[in-house]
């Protein structure tokens, strides 16, 4: 079960947020734009949604304190989820159900019905409830099956006569009843709005045993005992020698796990010791056992989290934070208010990286099932916490006195408002950073037109199985292309010009800038042109080598035309390629869902690429 999209009104500076339609590429959505945009009030208004409780401080400044406030979530059924056992597994607890063996209670067919529900915590007159969409509550209410006939004869009934006994009886005023059975079955929200309960340098075991939610850094110990499936309180009674060989094998898995993650270089490696010291001690509360922290990033220096930089220990304690969460196993929804706060552009990285991983699906080692990822929303106006080959995850979030905080897709954004280039600002900076990290010419280069190429030949070069070691760098436009050449030549770097605008069928710039190659590289010689331009027989515009049944894999909406470029448009050119990417490396799209045409019009220009790289 996934949560498709939610909804937001009266919120804060949020009028109506609109539906906001999660990532369908992947688990990861991410809320962009300036401080003060609404990106907080957002992952706060989805976690009330969770709590049952809305803040005091929600309701909008310009609103009456009667002003109804909702939010409402919309979850679509996976192909996976039992909604049926789920449902029946609830409603058996929630009425106090007593069945015989194979006993059903809800009819299965119409539970079926169901391909997803919207789910509402509305706010209003200091009251809070919670609504199931009508269409889903009436399948549910119709759902209900009937206890088995039981003949039951009264002096009004003549003998033979039964009594019809539905196993719960749902009327109208249940919604609410119903909603709860539902929502029991969602995904948990889990909300980080500030990492700031970090490891601490010592805790008491009373403080753990007691239950102490106040001690200072009660919350991130918790969470090392959840990712080290351990209980510091129950050591506190085991032998020494059992205790300490336990103590030495969870502080390897932590250092080991967390190195993983850690990607930053420290004393000239990134090796950091993350482990733990159980001091026992006869007594009570501050006189009895203990538990030290350390961290060691030079050999035979471990020192207490304190006394560690606040990126490192601010990074520990959020990866403390989202492995625990993702060692419970349960479906999540994360909410992350700026995970790069306090951290070097080098750990912002690390973050994303640990991010993708959560959301990654992967086979659970004891069952050939697999455990899906957690579906994660974060807000953030870093360019490092946004890839350019993932655009499809942003939200832009764009504040005006007017309209408030709205909510757009990067391609479909309708806004045209001054504030709409601060929401932008993120993404322009991850779009230069990261071009100019694919833009850096290797060793070997084929140099493409565009962006839109550049996704296109990098998700075929995985299709058709090419395992040549060259990069391939967008020229952004064919008039840029002398740039990058002149570069590749004074570094000498081996290169390669691959150019979809054949002059034969109407293309405009090709033959100018083959010529231009010709006369100023290769003093007016063809063949020795030939071996290093490839202009693409038969194609003007890199969308042209699809046919229309492969671009409607990405999209199965889009119009017909003969001309592939019109049908993708060239508002979307760089996000309908950067979907296909993304489609491929997910497995959505594969090499047998394509057309041969378009099959042989890559192979064609990846034999010439290898041809060229030979040389």
């Amino acid at each position: 079960m996934r949560l498709l999209n939610f909804r937001i009104k009266n919120y804060k500076s949020i009028t109506d947020s609109k539906d906001v339609f999660l990532s369908e590429l992947d688990n990861i959505t991410i809320l962009a734009g300036q401080n003060e945009s609404g990106k907080s009030s957002i992952l706060r208004a989805l976690n009330d949604f969770e709590s049952g409780e809305f803040e005091k401080d929600s309701v909008p400044f310009s609103l009456e304190n009667e002003t109804q406030q909702s939010v409402s979530c919309t979850y679509r059924i996976e192909d996976q989820d039992n909604l049926i056992e789920l449902l029946t597994d609830s409603v058996i607890e929630d009425f106090s159900l007593k069945l015989q063996e194979g006993e059903q209670i809800l009819d299965k067919e119409k539970i079926a019905r169901i391909k997803n529900f919207t789910l509402s915590r509305i706010s209003e007159k200091d009251a809070v409830r919670l609504e199931l969409d009508d269409a889903t509550f009436n399948i549910f209410k119709s759902a209900v099956l009937e206890k088995p006939a039981i003949p039951n004869p009264t002096a009004e009934q003549e003998q033979g006569d039964v009594v019809k006994e539905k196993y719960i009886a749902v009327s109208e005023d249940m919604n609410s009843k119903v909603a709860e059975i539902f929502w029991a079955n969602c995904p948990k929200v889990v909300y980080f709005d500030d990492f700031c309960d970090l490891l601490p340098d010592k805790i008491f075991i009373s403080a753990l045993k007691n239950k102490q939610k106040d001690t200072q850094g009660y919350k991130a110990v918790r969470n090392l005992e959840n990712i080290l499936k351990t209980d510091f309180v129950s050591k506190d009674g085991e032998v020494d020698s059992r205790r300490r060989t336990k103590e030495t094998r969870e502080n390897d898995t932590l250092s080991i796990d967390f190195q993983n993650d850690w990607g930053q270089r420290i004393h000239g490696e990134n090796k950091v010791i993350v482990k733990y010291n159980f001091e026992k001690r006869v007594g009570d509360n501050e006189n009895g056992s203990y538990v030290n922290f350390f961290v060691e990033t030079k050999e035979g220096q471990p020192l207490p989290p304190k006394q560690r930089s606040k990126g490192l220990i601010w990074f520990l304690s959020l990866w403390l934070e989202l492995k625990a969460q993702n060692a419970s196993g349960n479906d999540l929804i994360l909410l992350l208010d700026e995970p790069d706060q306090h951290l070097h552009v080098k750990a912002q990285k690390d973050i994303l990286k640990l991010i993708n991983k959560l959301a990654t699906t992967t086979e659970v080692e004891e069952s050939e099932a697999e455990r899906r990822g957690d579906q994660i929303i974060y807000a953030t106006h870093s360019p490092y916490l946004i890839e350019i080959e993932r655009l499809n995850r942003v939200k832009l979030i764009i504040n005006s006195e007017k309209q408030g905080t709205q909510v757009e897709d990067i391609a479909t954004s309708k806004i045209n408002t001054e504030f709409k280039k601060d929401a932008l600002q993120p993404i322009v900076d991850a779009i230069g950073l990261s071009v100019n990290e694919f833009s850096s010419l290797d060793k070997n280069n084929i140099i493409l037109e565009g962006i839109s190429d550049f996704y296109y030949f990098s998700a075929f070069k995985k299709l058709l199985q090419r395992t040549e070691e060259y990069k391939f760098i967008p020229g952004i436009g064919v008039r840029q292309i002398n740039n990058l050449i002149s570069l590749a030549i004074g570094y000498d770097l081996n290169w390669l010009v691959i150019i979809d605008d054949d002059p034969t069928i109407g293309g405009k710039d090709s033959k100018k800038k083959y010529d231009e190659i010709k006369d100023h590289v290769f003093d007016g010689d063809s063949a020795k042109t030939d071996k290093k331009v490839n202009i693409l027989s038969g194609i003007v515009g890199v969308e042209n080598m699809f046919t229309i049944d492969d671009l409607k894999l990405v999209d199965s909406k889009v119009n017909t035309n003969t001309d592939m470029v019109k049908v993708v448009g060239k508002r979307r050119k760089v996000l309908f390629a950067q979907m296909f990417y993304e489609k491929v490396l997910s497995g959505e799209i594969t090499k047998d869902k394509l057309s041969q045409s378009s099959i042989n019009n890559f192979t064609q220009a990846f034999d010439f690429i290898d041809r060229g790289m030979t040389i």
